[in-house]
């Protein structure tokens, strides 16, 4: 049984090191461009994953010492979602990420589920989430997230020769 908890300054490297094995191989905008390979590190993932645990809003599922799972949560601060919502601050959830072996019971569903939960802990009146993978998406949608722009989803080839992929727009919902 999985517990789940406040991601720590302490728990950065087992976060990162769970991150190289899962999402940053796994995420389908990462996978269409071969961004990494799994297990090696990506300096700009890390750093942005490094930043985002500092605000000290993030969640891992863990069994004993071993990192499950984790939803990245960082403050917000682009985009003009703020006008539109008159809000002044909106928690996103950057990364939602499983290991392959505890994948298939839950947990990333939980995760969000915690991550709006600590949204509205917080006094955040608004939660962002791009959903760009087919099982993020049934979460956010399973949640009652509203879905406020799409994006196509197609492969293209670039002037670079690099194929990437274009990603689904901010899902929100308030919390």
């Amino acid at each position: 049984m999985a517990r789940f908890v406040i991601i720590t300054p302490e728990m950065g490297e087992a976060v990162l090191q769970h991150l190289r094995e899962s999402f940053f191989a796994d995420e389908p905008l990462n996978k269409a461009v071969s961004l990494c390979e799994r297990g090696q590190p990506h300096a700009a993932l890390e750093r942005l994953c490094t930043a985002t645990m500092a605000d000290g809003l993030s969640v891992a599922a863990m069994d004993g010492d071993t990192v499950l799972g984790v939803a990245l949560n960082g403050i917000f601060r682009d985009l003009d979602l703020f006008n539109a919502y008159r809000v002044d601050s909106i928690l996103e959830c950057r990364i939602i990420s499983v290991s392959d072996k505890a994948r298939g019971k839950g947990l990333a569903k939980e995760l969000m589920k915690r991550s709006i939960d600590i949204a509205k802990e917080h006094g955040f009146k608004l939660f962002k989430v791009d959903a760009t993978g087919a099982y993020s998406q049934r979460i956010c949608s399973g949640l009652g997230l509203r879905t406020l722009a799409r994006c196509a989803t197609r492969s293209t080839a670039m002037r670079t020769g690099c194929r990437s992929s274009t990603c689904r727009r901010p899902t929100t919902r308030s919390p």
